[in-house]
């Protein structure tokens, strides 16, 4: 199921034979996999969708896009992502943020964002800057913050918002949003950190 090469997978890497991935949770590897259990097989952890290699918010998000797309050959793209979603870490606050980000842009990409909506995103990119520009107590307060609203229903929040948005489309082209958010906040999350003016970076850990 995970590779052609009889070594098995090397860590890190994608196989040269990916597997079919499928919805929801599996027990073990022979009964399929989800992407996020395809990426904790990738990096060398025990055989689960919640591996310690990536941010919680990014594996939330990559388990909502391989359940909401709807059709098997889509899906198997995202195992193309799986290398990127190892070594994410824990510890940056931005990237709770960075994803209801990625997540409100595809859904106001569609149409345009209920108030509500528009105003959790101004929020997003605000902490973003904040996080950003190495503001000592914005991140106490946005740690605080986090503490009290875990990843998973932030982020949850953020996506049902964007499937509301993307609902009447054509399946293929829903499927290839959804496909393209989760490329989209990989790619945003991994960006490498960047001096500011203060001539100080900002320290994302990871």
């Amino acid at each position: 199921m995970w590779t052609s090469e009889r070594s098995g997978p090397v860590p890190g890497r994608a196989p040269n034979q990916l597997p079919l991935l499928q919805r929801g949770h599996h027990r073990r590897p022979e009964d399929g996999a989800c992407v996020m259990e395809y990426v904790s097989v990738l990096a060398g952890e025990k055989f689960t969708d919640h591996p310690r290699c990536t941010h919680p918010s990014l594996a939330t998000l990559a388990r909502l896009v391989n359940d909401w797309i709807d059709d098997d050959k889509a899906r198997g793209k995202l195992a193309l992502l799986a290398p990127d979603l190892i070594n994410t870490g824990r510890g940056d606050l931005r990237t709770t943020q960075s994803v209801v980000a990625s997540c409100l842009q595809t859904a106001a990409a569609a149409r345009r964002l209920p108030a509500a909506a528009e105003r959790q995103l101004a929020r997003a990119h605000r902490r973003i800057g904040d996080i950003e520009r190495g503001g000592r107590w914005a991140r106490i307060r946005l740690g605080c913050w986090q503490a009290l609203n875990p990843p998973s229903v932030v982020v949850n929040s953020a996506f049902q918002v964007a499937i509301g948005q993307l609902r009447g489309l054509p399946r293929p082209e829903r499927n290839a949003r959804l496909t393209k958010l989760l490329r989209d906040a990989v790619a945003d999350c991994r960006k490498p950190t960047e001096v500011h003016p203060s001539g100080h970076p900002a320290t994302r850990t990871r």
